[in-house]
């Protein structure tokens, strides 16, 4: 798994399981910032980390999520499992 799948990862993780360290106004400039990306793995998780990298307490979090998938090694996907794009997945995490 790739660097920039894993940051993806563990912010879906953030948005599902760890919600109130996003405010509404975070979550409404996540969906305008997802909305001018196009479907691009890499530069999705770039302006991603660009956005949280400027808010601490999610920073933090990330990093510890980051960290925890590389010990646990639990970012493994389950076989004949369909993902979704990223976008997607993020705007479904964030509350579309």
């Amino acid at each position: 798994m790739s660097f920039h799948e894993q940051n993806l990862d563990a912010f879906i993780e953030l948005l599902r399981h760890q919600r109130s360290l996003f405010s509404a106004e975070d979550r409404a400039n996540l969906k305008l910032l997802l909305a001018k990306l196009p479907d691009d793995l890499e530069r999705i998780s770039e302006a991603v980390a660009g956005w949280y990298e400027q808010r601490p307490k999610i920073l933090d979090a990330q990093l510890d999520a980051i960290n925890s998938q590389l010990i646990n090694r639990s970012t493994a996907k389950g076989e004949g499992e369909e993902e979704k794009p990223y976008r997607e997945q993020l705007l479904d995490a964030i509350g579309r």
